[in-house]
């Protein structure tokens, strides 16, 4: 390098000696660049020559003297500048301070004051000039000169160190002890890291010096002490504090992390880890000059920390930004991030920005490396968030009939939970033997009869393995949703379900996060919630994948590392070690006893007694929860009691961080970490705040994050558990332990004490359970990282099939092949060599891919290869069909698309079929539905109490109307609620959608093409824009995306019609819905009652197609449309999907038990005992079912056992008991109401209520009636037994006939009827309706003249070819169809308003729904917005004449040069004669006077010429029309017309004489062709904009009129059947 030594202090000579010595060291450039800059601030060149040569080159002496000696020059400079004050100067000074300042002894004050301070003599001048009134403004203004003078930031670091020397006299002492403990906590010590913050702080507080801009951090990626003294000053300037020894050393130790390892550092809550990521990140940015990832815990933090923090890390010319791209501006592009050197975000972001960049290839990171990563709240992330991994979202097609498959497990489950027993059995009957099953096994069984006999049929075939092999996972997941998954425990309904991690953070998460392999459908499904389609998971990345892409670079930060069993798997998996910083301020927190309760009552009691007692003490309290349910239980308790709170259970709430005293948090863990409450003064005198947790954490980590929100930064605080014992036993995978005293005695075996408190037991299984807890995380990682490497195996395989740019459609398909093999090994392990072989197999191919790579292609060979595969679907069939119309093979084209048409159509009718078996199953399960909660299975004790217990009367003869009044509430809720049937609609409008474009192009085929047409298919958007843009909901768009996607549908085909289409008008009234659920809903009650009594399925099926007959015939003379599908086909469903479970009973017990492992027989005694608990309300609803004799029977048995009840009420014994029994029972008897054999059964009921009370009379009351009624439940369902087929029959139509006719007689015949009439008065008002329109339109004035402007325009004044190719038919329509449509809400809202048999209604109509579009369309096409037609025909004719002035002058010109010719001929002639005749001469002189006369006049019309090619007619035209429309004379009679013409053009002074003729020519021209073009019939646009109109606006609107006015009624009667 070249050097260059030169200082104005120095002689030239040691300037030599100084540069040949620096030429003999032996640094490297980059150091020998820094020292050269710095010996050049040193005065004294002896003192440069001594440091080379004693520094031996030992680069860092040398730089402790170089730094040393340029401090002290600095601080000789400083001590010059300052010039004392003399005494006189001093009473000069007071002088004049006397004259503002009256009291003497502040004036003495601040004398004193300027002489310790030795201010120069210039601040105090300039401070006295300006104007003051107290001392305390003096004091300011002298401050203020004093930066001036000074650099700004030095006399900050000036002002901070008095407070600091004032507050901490000795920075040394404090270096000291954090030195001790950091030891003390690490068992090592960096001493270099404490040299550099002891220098640090010694020289802030004895030299402090400025920085500006320019200065920069020193080349060297090593730490120096000016790197530090820059970072620390920016510090103070940008927040106005120093960071604190304890933030610097945490710099420092995360900075100089081994070269081969990461590291991570626990630093205590409230320490100010945000400053310190910040100044580790702007130190690797610098000085290692190394791209840095921060990771934080949620977007919100992300975004909070880049934006607040972007001026500090500015000062150091740092880029920063985040990757949260829902916040990003719409404008900048989402890739711009990775352009920042410094890129905040949560693991998500950056794992879905590398899998698009990577796996999608789409290149948004750019050249981008993955360098550093600091991340915060590392043990959230790296622990608790182990399992959590990123999917790029995408839909697979074929997925969506899976939907019907889990809702049927999910209505057989709901339907078998009333049969359940408290051991989770299905209990079962067959004639007088009682069976029970396994609830797995029986959903099993259930499902494969389900496939086997229907689903089969209407499932993707390529699906039916898929099916088979997750059928299992998904019944356990529905069990799981069913009855171990918890609203407000482990998740939120927030519209959508948010998964909750209670067990960890108490993070509420966002939508877009979900449970996989149906488990969030099944929550959906529980909540009536729209359910999403099913996905697999082909794409993905792991945060274990994530974190160790940074391999030794990974830093990380957390207030709890938790115990060594958590650092030993952090160390093992991340290849890190770790340094525990000591708190800023020694911790003040005072742990106060735990108490532990045995049940919930005590534990409300004992939270209420602490807070009662820190609110008498002026304390404030936070409270965290496991769950938000225990929030809002705990909210309530304390409500009760008069003590108000606020609640936190998300993190988009705004919770205040002051708080005071009497405050009162009620939180769920989310409060436990990353919440700063800061507590104001009057708190902290009273002792600061307490903090409860209510329930022991699954690790000590969790429980020191909750207890730091206390007593922070050297502030009071106390902490305590309060917890209830039972929910709180961490038990683990220890099997031997099933109950609390088993667990107890468990404790007193491993630890030889038979005295600990329940605290220590609970502490004991918990600390147990974290080590086996860990070995799970452990293993859970391995696979995650196997996982994560066989699908980078996936990707190098599949794009070297593949492009994923240029066949993504292709790329899919193997993306799914990928998927499957995934879930199908997912638990048992995935084998990288297996994946290629899965890839090449053709066993899993997708049809839909095909579809998608047709359309793509335009092959048809492909649309051909996936109807082979999907015989049933109506997609491939209908792209097909298309494709060959394309190829102009019209009749094949039209065959397909007329059986794709069938294909769709059969769709419709398999969701509404599937509707009604949903509707049925809920019907079903509402009828018999008891108003119960699921049993606690992990409460081993229920209360008992003393008070009387008896048995309600049972009402089950009285009116049926009031029998199924319960029934009909729930169906009321339900309506309500029910999403279901709002997303088969919607599904079924994109179905429609299709039927209508096959109709369209079908209709379209059959016109006739005159010889030089052809036709053209066009393509069209499934969901227009005006369609998403006016939808009445979002969910609206899902669902019919859903089956865009799913289809796959992109795009719907359509062939522009000549001919206006036929308007088809059809509804029909789906009564046979209601219908058939009331008679299949009937005979599967009765099948079902109480524990599903199994009949045979023929026998059901031939008993509801007569009950359909019966309710049928009622409708004497009414056209009902049962559909396409038709009753057997309902019937066929509806049976054999409702009536798989108990089938499958029934055949396991024909074959001995074999079918089914679990099922074994049972007595009737221990049937009865595991019968969940009854109602009188669900009695009464199952008993509806029943004939009236039935009722009578099964009356009288009940009305036997409440007087068995009444009258044991006062019974001591068991034998007064038993006594007091057989007299009821031979009374009964003896009435005949009940028979010998009922009364020897209700009598072993009470011998079986005896032992089951261990013979307690006490208990046998409270257990009498539960038993009694699960009797009765038990009678019921009996009923049918031992009846013949024919009785069933029998009873089933006088059921059903009995509902169906009262139902038709009193409500529904007068109502059809009337339906009718008004379906016939529409149709008439409809055409009537149809009429007015066109008449509106027609005579619409100003419409007809804009149309008129613009079939003049385009004829006259536009290529005529180009708009012949442009405005055909199709296009026309198209531009209708933009401007118009049917869903918009102000033309809905118009439509109700209208009433069609009102012409003046129909008129306002035509003016608010219709003539808006017109009027757009118009203005759209009228690019020229010409307003008047003569405007258009006055441009045409002068352009016309100005033609014919050019086609006159080109004549005359001709003609004067073929004269001259002659005429110089002749002249020629006589000059060569000397006889020529005198008479010659003058007749040749005529014949040049005459030619030089039409000169004069050709050159006078080549100037008018000229005149008229400048002449700006278009401006003048329009202003001469705009003239006659404003005095209203367009339509006056021409000669008056052209008299005011004549008028007008004596204003216009600067047209000539010729001008103006020649414009009034024009115009006479003009008028004379207005009334002929009226009356002609060739014109460009006003046909095909008539056609336009009558398809696509009135049509439609006609369409819409009679549908949603005959739904009304639809409606209602459909509501009267059901």
């Amino acid at each position: 390098m070249k050097v260059l030594i030169e200082n104005k202090n120095w002689s030239a000579k040691d300037a030599e000696t100084i540069k040949h010595i620096f030429i003999q060291l032996k640094f490297d450039e980059e150091k020998k660049g820094i020292l050269q800059q710095q010996i050049q601030k040193i005065k004294s060149a002896e003192k440069v020559i001594k440091y080379l040569l004693d520094c031996n080159q030992n680069w860092n002496v040398l730089q402790s003297s170089i730094q040393k000696e340029i401090s002290n020059d600095a601080e000789l400079e400083q001590q010059q500048l300052i010039q004392q004050v003399s005494s006189n100067q001093l009473t000069n000074i007071k002088t004049k301070i006397s004259q503002k300042i009256k009291s003497p002894s502040q004036i003495d004050s601040f004398i004193q004051y300027i002489q310790k301070e030795n201010f120069s003599q210039e601040v105090m001048c300039k401070a006295l000039c300006q104007e003051f009134k107290s001392i305390q403004e003096l004091q300011q203004i002298i401050f203020n000169i004093k930066c001036q003078k000074m650099n700004f930031t030095q006399c900050f670091i000036n002002q901070n160190n008095q407070t600091l020397n004032r507050n901490n006299p000795e920075w040394y002492d404090q270096i000291q002890e954090l030195q001790k403990e950091f030891q003390s906590l690490n068992n090592r010590l960096n001493k270099q890291n404490f040299d550099h913050l002891s220098e640090l702080y010694n020289s802030i507080q004895k030299y402090p010096r400025a920085y500006s801009q320019s200065d920069d951090f020193s080349k060297s990626p090593n730490l120096q002490l000016g790197d530090l003294l820059l970072l620390c000053a920016r510090v103070y300037e940008h927040f106005s504090f120093y960071p604190r020894p304890v933030q610097v050393l945490s710099v420092l130790e995360l900075y100089n992390h081994n070269k081969d390892k990461g590291r991570v550092a626990q630093i205590y809550t409230g320490e100010g880890k945000s400053l310190i990521i910040a100044m580790l990140a702007i130190l690797i940015c610098k000085k290692k000059e190394q791209s840095v990832d921060i990771v934080t815990s949620s977007p919100v933090l992300a975004i909070r920390d880049a934006q607040e923090l972007a001026k500090f890390y500015e000062l150091f010319k740092v880029s920063v930004t985040h990757n949260i791209h829902k916040s990003i501006d719409q404008n900048v592009r989402r890739d711009s991030c990775y352009n920042f050197q410094v890129i905040y975000g949560d693991p998500h972001s950056f794992q879905g920005d590398i899998l698009s960049h990577e796996y999608t290839e789409t290149g948004i990171m750019k050249d981008r490396k993955q360098e550093y990563i600091i991340v915060d709240e590392v043990d959230s992330m790296l622990i608790d968030g182990n399992s959590n991994k990123t999917i790029l979202g995408s839909s697979n097609p074929g997925m969506l009939d899976l939907t019907k498959v889990l809702r049927l497990i999910w209505d057989e489950l709901s339907k078998v939970e009333k049969q359940l027993s408290t051991d989770m059995k299905v209990m079962m009957i067959d004639g007088q033997d009682y069976y029970s099953v396994d609830l797995q096994e029986y959903l099993e069984n259930t499902l494969s009869i389900q496939i086997q006999d229907v689903l089969k049929t209407y499932l993707p075939r390529f699906r039916l393995n898929y099916i088979n092999f997750m059928k299992k996972i998904w019944i356990e997941n529905a069990i799981q949703a069913k009855f171990y998954l918890h609203e407000k425990q482990h998740y939120l309904i927030d519209n959508q379900i948010r998964i909750i991690d209670f067990q960890n953070t108490g993070v509420v998460h966002k939508v877009d996060m979900q449970w996989q392999k149906g488990i969030h459908q099944f929550l959906q499904l529980k909540h009536n919630l729209p359910i999403t389609p099913l996905r697999i998971s082909t794409n993905f990345m792991s945060n274990v994948s994530f974190f160790k892409r940074y391999n030794h670079k990974l830093l990380g930060l957390t207030g709890t590392l938790g115990s060594q069993v958590t650092q030993d798997l952090l160390a093992k998996q991340y290849n890190i070690d770790f340094a525990f910083m000591p708190p800023y301020k020694k911790r003040l927190l005072k742990e106060e006893t735990g108490i532990v309760t045995q049940n919930k009552d005590e534990w409300f009691q004992e939270i209420l007694k602490v807070v009662e007692l820190q609110m008498s003490q002026g304390r404030a309290v936070l409270i965290i929860n496991q769950t938000i349910d225990d929030v809002n239980k705990i909210e309530d308790y304390l409500m009760k009691h008069s003590i108000k709170s606020i609640t936190y259970v998300d993190d988009d709430q705004e919770l205040k961080k002051e708080i005071g005293p009497q405050t009162i948090i009620i939180a769920t863990n989310l409060a436990g970490r990353g919440t700063d409450l800061t507590t104001n003064e009057e708190l902290e005198k009273n002792g600061g705040l307490h903090v409860i947790m209510s329930f022991l954490p699954r690790n000590i980590r969790i429980q020191n994050q909750g207890f730091g929100r206390t007593a922070r930064q050297g502030k009071q605080g106390t902490a305590q558990l309060i917890v209830y014992f039972h929910s709180n036993l961490y038990l683990g995978s220890i099997k031997e332990i099933n109950t609390v005293p088993g667990a107890i005695r468990y404790y007193q075996q491993q630890n030889q004490r038979f005295y600990s408190t329940n605290l220590d037991i609970l502490l004991f299984f918990r600390d147990l359970n974290e080590q086996q807890y860990s070995k799970e995380i452990e293993e859970r990682m391995n696979k995650l990282q196997n996982e994560d490497k066989c699908f980078q195996k996936f990707c190098e395989i599949a794009k070297k099939q593949v492009s994923i740019k240029t066949d993504k459609p292709a790329f899919r398909a193997l993306e799914e092949k990928w998927g499957l093999y995934l879930e199908e090994h997912q638990d048992n392990g995935l084998n990288e060599d297996d994946i290629e072989e899965k890839l090449n197999s053709d066993e899993t191919q997708n049809p839909k891919y095909l579809v998608l790579q047709g359309i793509q292609k335009g092959d048809i060979k492909l649309f051909q290869k996936a109807t082979e595969i999907a015989i049933n679907d109506p997609h491939p069939e209908y792209f097909k069909g298309c494709q060959q119309i394309l190829m102009a093979n019209y009749k094949e084209g039209a065959e397909t698309l007329i059986k794709a048409r069938q294909l769709f159509q059969n769709k419709i009718n398999d969701e509404q079929g599937f509707l009604t078996v949903s509707k049925l199953n809920k019907f079903q399960i509402q009828s018999t539905q008891q108003t119960k909660q699921k049993p606690d299975l992990q409460q081993s004790e229920r209360n008992i109490s003393n008070d009387k217990i008896v048995m309600p009367k049972l009402n089950i003869t009285g009116d049926s109307e009031i029998q199924n009044k319960s029934v009909s509430q729930n169906k009321q809720k339900n309506d309500q609620l029910d999403a279901l049937e709002q997303k088969i609609k919607n599904h079924n409008k994109v179905y429609q959608k299709a039927i209508d474009s096959i109709d369209d192009i079908l209709n379209t085929l059959q016109t006739k093409l005159a010889s030089d047409e052809h036709f053209e298919l066009g393509w069209i958007p499934v969901i227009s824009e005006s369609e998403e843009k006016n939808a009445e909901s979002e969910q609206y768009i899902k669902d019919q995306q859903e089956v865009v996607d799913d289809g796959p549908l992109p795009k719907l085909g359509r062939l522009y019609r000549i001919k206006k289409k036929k308007s088809i008008f059809e509804s029909f009234l789906m009564f046979f819905l209601g219908a058939a659920q009331l008679v299949i809903g009937c005979a599967m009650c009765v099948f079902t009652c109480g524990a599903a009594l199994p009949l045979a399925r023929t026998l059901i099926a031939e008993g509801i197609s007569d009950m359909v007959y019966a309710i049928k015939s009622a409708w004497q003379g009414i056209d009902i449309d049962w559909g396409a599908w038709g009753q057997n086909k309902v019937i066929k469903i509806a049976t054999t999907l409702g009536l798989a479970g108990p089938d499958c009973i029934r055949e396991a017990l024909r074959f001995g038990g074999s079918m089914m492992k679990s099922i074994k027989k049972v007595e009737m005694s221990e049937f009865i005992k595991k019968i969940p608990p009854v109602t009188v309300e669900g009695l009464e609803k199952s008993c509806f079912w029943l004939t009236q004799h039935e009722k009578v029977n099964i009356s009288n048995q009940y009305e036997t056992l409440r007087q068995i009840s009444d009258v044991t009420q006062n019974a001591y014994s068991q034998t007064q008991i038993l006594k007091l029994a057989n007299e009821v029972l031979c009374n009964q008897v003896n009435l005949k109401n009940i028979s010998q054999e009922t009364s020897s059964q209700i009598l072993d009921l009470v011998k079986l209520c005896f032992q089951q009370s261990n013979s307690s009379v006490v208990g046998f009351k409270n257990t009498f009636c539960q038993m009694a009624q699960n009797y009765i439940q038990l009678q019921i369902a009996k009923s049918k037994q031992g009846n013949d087929i024919t009785k069933i029959k029998g009873d089933l139509i006088e059921i059903c006939q009995r509902e169906s006719d009262k139902k038709y007689n009193n409500h529904v015949k007068n109502e059809i009827q009337s339906y009718n009439q008004y379906k016939q008065a529409l149709n008439n008002e409809l055409i009537y309706f149809s009429d007015i329109i066109i008449e509106c339109y027609k005579k619409d004035e100003e419409i007809q003249k804009q149309i008129l402007v613009l079939d003049l325009f385009y004829e006259k004044l536009c290529d005529q070819q180009k708009v012949k190719q442009i405005f055909t038919n199709k296009t026309i329509q198209a531009k209708i169809r933009q401007n118009f449509n049917i869903h918009n809400k102000q033309v809905q809202n118009a439509c109700k308003k209208l009433q069609m048999s009102n012409s003046h209604s129909t008129r306002q109509f035509y003016q608010l729904a219709i003539r808006p579009s017109i009027q757009q369309l118009c203005s759209e096409l009228n690019i020229k917005e010409y307003t008047e037609p003569l405007e258009i025909i006055l441009q045409v004719e002068f352009i016309n004449q100005l033609k014919q002035k050019g086609e006159y002058f080109k004549i005359m010109t001709e003609n004067l040069t073929n004269q001259k010719q002659s005429i110089e001929t002749q002249v020629n002639q006589i000059k060569g004669n000397r006889f020529a005749q005198l008479y010659d001469v003058e007749r040749v002189q005529q014949l040049i006077h005459n030619h030089q006369t039409q000169i004069d006049s050709l050159k006078q019309q080549a100037q008018f010429i000229k005149e008229l090619g400048g002449f700006d007619y278009q401006y003048y035209l329009k202003e001469m029309v705009n003239h006659f429309k404003n005095k209203g004379m367009l339509n006056n009679k021409e000669s008056i017309f052209i008299q005011e013409l004549n008028r007008y053009m004596m204003t216009k002074r600067n047209f000539s004489t010729l001008l103006k003729d020649f414009v009034i020519q024009v115009f006479r021209c003009s008028l004379s062709q207005i009334s002929t073009i009226q009356l002609r019939n060739k014109k460009i646009l006003t046909n095909k904009l008539l056609l336009a109109i009558e398809v696509e606006i009135i049509d439609e609107v006609k369409k819409y009129l009679f549908d949603s006015r005959l739904q009304t009624l639809e409606n209602k009667i459909a509501n009267l059947i059901n």
